[in-house]
């Protein structure tokens, strides 16, 4: 079975596979919750002949192994969904059931493309005798952008030499930008009730200490680096309002570019709230809920991703169809957002501009993308790789009701398949070059400094 015959083997079975995803996204759910989408994941893994294994502490957690000896080369999978955004397959906003999750960030693509590259590696990897251990990891939570960081804790990425991924977009192109580091906490104030009319004296609103604490920050904006973020949302405001809130809390993210920054401004960010609950006289505590590292480029990986993506996977074969529901699904977005994706700095032929079937070569490097991933902690600990896989038309937003449409169409799984076929020849040529891997390591130790990977709230504190 030569390297050619991988692709043979994915347009042969990747049927099952593409039932699997829509498994999936017929049946949403969300971060820390898959229970049925790990478990439906271990079956048909080990069906196809791979030991599963799962640590204590994390239930929707696994990994898939097959194989023996060097490269070991992780696959990472994942499967979540988001909260209130369920959708038919329609141009149309109309929700399968209002106000319940949906596939909006493709994830019930992302996990099985995973399961399918390694499905096809492995294919090859027997008949031919090749050496290497292949281990695909279903990775929950990571919209919650804290799954891999609880899995490295338990062990689950110890051993492994390198790891590819990709997620769903509407390109597709191996990526060199560095996604945000992030960390998401919740800042509880207390104070003293009291009558808000009678006597407001005898009050000590926890909720003036929220809204000082948030204009603090935004007032911080000025100060901090053009690629910082804050977000933040007030959950609990108080109960009423002739009462003075004795309780209220905001939740903030924040991102940096690298950890040291999203260190920086964790302290300053504690340093705000202190001073809001002293202005108030209200006491403050923070909870630190998880976060993630900044993603770590490794320009050895993405030149063997890229190359396959390219000039191996080529193409994603969309039909008429495809194009009429491509089409009716741009038409309902802004103008300007399909122009904005449109301008990248590279050439984007006529054909490809609703629907982008060509891989573009990689464009973004030395860029921030302002999003966040729990792969970066993952890329702080191995050799990493990442590509965007054209799931949905030019311009369609993640998170948003469009995505969910596509990653139910024939256009999400013919992209899911693209991206297989991309991590699985990656996959045959790391296992065919040793010297591949060690320039990789080679790489991601100078890129760390020597530094050892450890949690973000290690980091933090």
């Amino acid at each position: 079975m030569s390297k050619q015959s991988i692709l043979d083997w994915i347009d042969a079975n990747h049927g099952a596979f593409d039932e699997l995803a829509l498994t999936h996204w017929n049946n949403p759910e969300i971060a820390f919750e898959e229970k049925e989408s790990a478990r439906l994941q271990m079956e048909f893994m080990k069906a196809r002949g791979f030991t599963i294994s799962q640590k204590e502490g994390m239930p929707t957690a696994f990994m898939a192994e097959w194989g023996s000896g060097s490269p070991v080369i992780g696959i990472l999978g994942e499967y979540d969904a988001l909260a209130g955004l369920s959708q038919k397959v329609s141009a149309v906003k109309e929700p399968v059931s209002e106000g319940a999750a949906g596939h909006a960030c493709g994830h019930n693509l992302l996990g099985v493309s995973g399961m399918l590259a390694a499905c096809a590696a492995k294919a090859a990897f027997e008949t031919e005798g090749k050496q290497g251990t292949i281990r695909y990891y279903g990775c929950p939570a990571e919209e919650q952008l804290t799954g891999k960081a609880v899995m490295a804790k338990l062990g689950y990425f110890d051993g492994t030499d390198l790891s590819l991924t990709w997620h769903p977009g509407d390109f597709s192109f191996a990526t060199a930008c560095t996604m945000t580091a992030l960390f998401s906490a919740k800042f509880k104030f207390t104070g003293r009730a009291a009558h808000a009319g009678a006597s407001p004296e005898a009050g000590r609103s926890a909720l003036d200490a929220v809204e000082i604490m948030n204009i603090g920050a935004n007032y911080l904006r000025e100060h901090m680096v053009d690629q910082n973020r804050l977000h933040y949302v007030i959950t609990n405001g108080g109960m009423a309002p002739n009462i003075v809130p004795a309780e209220a809390e905001v939740w903030y993210f924040a991102r940096a570019p690298h950890s040291e920054e999203l260190r920086s401004l964790w302290q300053r960010l504690n340093k705000v709230a202190k001073g809001a609950a002293t202005m108030t006289e209200t006491e403050v505590t923070a909870e630190l809920l998880g976060g993630c590292y900044n993603t770590l480029p490794n320009k050895v990986l993405n030149g063997v991703l890229e190359e396959n993506l390219i000039n191996f996977a080529g193409p994603i074969p969309y039909d008429d169809k495809d194009m009429v529901f491509a089409r009716e699904i741009q038409a309902t977005l802004p103008e300007a957002q399909v122009t904005a994706a449109l301008s990248k700095p590279v050439t984007i032929d006529e054909k490809d501009r609703v629907l982008a079937a060509t891989p573009l070569p990689c464009w973004d490097e030395g860029r921030f993308m302002m999003g966040s991933s729990d792969v970066g902690d993952v890329a702080n600990m191995m050799p990493t790789s990442f590509i965007w896989g054209a799931t949905w038309p030019v311009g369609v937003a993640h998170h948003s009701w469009q995505a969910v449409a596509c990653a139910g169409s024939p256009i999400g799984l013919k992209g899911q398949t693209q991206a297989a076929k991309a991590m699985a020849g990656a996959m045959y040529d790391l296992a065919e070059d040793a010297s591949l891997v060690e320039a990789a390591k080679k790489e991601f130790t100078t890129r760390r400094g020597g530094k050892a990977y450890c949690p973000i709230e290690q980091l933090l504190d």
